[in-house]
């Protein structure tokens, strides 16, 4: 028995990790975080596409926005499976946060195999149980959104990338992207820079990116294929450009003003100068230590290109830092 339990042990302790995230999150499944706005605009969404076959919010009876494609901030990856959710097992808040369940499941095994291949047990292990105790999965995750899905599907293109399967990580990549476009476009540059940094010829780097980026590109399909009648009324690619230079103008926002805001009241948010101490201690560990560095060299690279914009995103919002949690993980 103890043989068995020893060659199972990584079975055993992610049992014990999900039966914990889930246990915890069903007691307050609908009522932490509260059902707010965006999430409601994803699950009809799903719920419509469900029912209807159109991925577009109802604005009068039998009448549907005819602005899908922008007037959400989650893309298909998330909504189009929780309409099939629906479809099975009918429409309904607690059945949406089940389904974010599925995903925060899927976060935590997908985080521990990849941490295991990529950088050894202890990390696996350690980081695994970071997440499962982290009070921004659980506010992020159980909502119907983008962040967590897209973070999965980052996970995997990493991966994918590190194994130099370039093609798939671009399919991978995109999917990421599209879950929540705010959040994960920032990977583009990040992903571009890894394979600049690659330790191979500049054709070769070149024909792999070019890959990744076919790749990322097939991820656009479905959206094409989804809003294809949207985008022939034209106009969507002006919209998209408008909402990415501002999203916040429609309500009288600048970005220089929600800087200048945000800044100001950055020391008074726990949750940066937690991040921000963090952020200090991984610093100083990776100049103690340079074989830590050369070990996690990618992952280093990707963050360095990734994190400071992301901060720019939040920056440049009305303070939600929703648009962090990829960087906090």
């Amino acid at each position: 028995m103890f043989q068995l339990l020893k060659r199972k042990r990584e079975w055993l302790f992610l049992l014990c990790v999900l039966i914990f995230v889930n246990g915890y999150s069903v007691s307050t499944l609908t009522t932490k975080p509260a059902y707010w706005y965006d999430e409601a605009i994803n699950v009809e969404l799903a719920r419509n596409f469900a029912d209807f076959g159109t991925l577009d919010l109802i604005v009068a009876p039998h009448t549907f926005s005819g602005k899908g494609a922008t007037v959400g901030s989650t893309g298909y990856p998330v909504t189009v499976p929780l309409a099939g959710f629906f479809k099975m097992f009918g429409f309904g808040i607690s059945q949406a946060r089940i389904y974010m369940l599925l995903w925060m499941s899927a976060f935590v095994c997908v985080f521990f195999f990849v941490a295991k291949k990529l950088w050894g047990s202890s990390v696996a292990y350690y980081g695994t149980l970071f997440i499962a105790s982290f009070a921004p999965f659980y506010g992020n995750g159980r909502s119907v959104m983008g962040e967590i899905p897209g973070f999965v599907l980052f996970l995997l293109s990493f991966f994918s990338f590190e194994r130099k399967k370039f093609c798939l990580s671009g399919i991978l990549l995109g999917l990421a992207i599209v879950s929540k476009p705010s959040v994960f476009v920032f990977l583009v540059p990040a992903f571009v820079l890894l394979g600049l940094c690659r330790d191979a010829a500049w054709k070769q780097k070149l024909m792999d990116l070019i890959r990744l980026g076919i790749g990322s590109i097939l991820a656009l399909f479905p959206w094409l294929f989804i809003y294809s009648g949207e985008i022939a009324r034209g106009g969507l690619g002006g919209n998209l450009f408008n909402h990415f230079r501002n999203p916040y103008q429609e309500v009288g926002a600048s970005v220089l003003g929600n800087i200048s805001h945000n800044l100001g009241t950055f020391f008074q948010s726990t949750t940066l100068l937690y991040f921000s101490a963090l952020l200090v201690l991984i610093v100083a560990a990776l100049y103690l230590n340079r074989e830590a560095f050369r070990a996690h060299r990618s992952i280093i690279l990707l963050s360095l290109v990734y994190i400071p914009l992301a901060l720019l995103q939040y920056l440049r919002s009305f303070g939600y830092l929703r648009y962090l949690i990829a960087a906090e993980f």
